[in-house]
């Protein structure tokens, strides 16, 4: 199954991350905890944050098995999903 680069791109940030990504609380957007600065409150849109993606990415992922919802603010890696053959998008 290949992954789009959005995809692949948050399945590398969350794994960088400790495999957890958390959704900002400003809009429909997840990132990992240290992207949000402590005064989170001076942000005004996701392009301030040092990385994002869409909720649309996150839910096209945990559709496809590749990441676990925790809750409505936290999601995980399916950890037997992120091999070297899912990164390539060969592991359907």
């Amino acid at each position: 199954m290949d992954l789009s680069e959005k995809q692949q791109d948050a399945l590398d940030q969350a794994h960088k991350h400790g495999g957890k990504l958390i959704r900002w609380n400003q809009g429909g957007f997840w990132t990992y905890p240290e992207a949000i600065p402590e005064e989170e409150e001076s942000l005004s849109d996701a392009s301030e944050l040092a990385w994002s993606c869409t909720t649309n990415t996150i839910f096209a992922l945990v559709r496809r098995g590749y990441m676990i919802m925790d809750d409505w603010k936290h999601c995980s890696l399916a950890e037997d999903f992120y091999t070297e053959d899912a990164r390539k998008g060969e592991n359907a």
